[in-house]
C-alpha cells in the first residue's frame, strides 16, 4: 500500500513540474489581405513619374519571415 503511495506522490509530482511549462502559450498573429490599390489604383502619375502599386510579399530580415505591406514605387 506505501508502495502505491508513493508511486501516486510521484506521478503527482512530476504532472505538477510540467504544468508551468504547458501553460505558457504562443502568441500567432495573421493579419489577411493587404490594402490593395490605396487610393489611386495599379498606378498613377505624380510629378512627371508613373507610380505602380507593388503589392505585399513575405520577406526575411534577421532570419525571421515578416510581412512587408504593399505600397506604390515609381518605375
Amino acid at each position: 500500500m506505501k508502495h502505491k503511495l508513493a508511486v501516486l506522490l510521484a506521478a503527482l509530482l512530476c504532472a505538477g513540474a510540467l504544468a508551468p511549462m504547458t501553460s505558457q502559450a504562443i502568441g500567432i498573429n495573421i493579419e489577411i489581405g493587404d490594402r490593395g490599390y490605396y487610393n489611386h489604383g495599379a498606378w498613377y502619375y505624380n510629378n512627371g513619374a508613373r507610380w505602380f502599386w507593388i503589392p505585399g510579399h513575405w520577406g526575411w530580415r534577421h532570419g525571421h519571415r515578416f510581412w512587408i505591406h504593399g505600397h506604390y514605387a515609381p518605375r
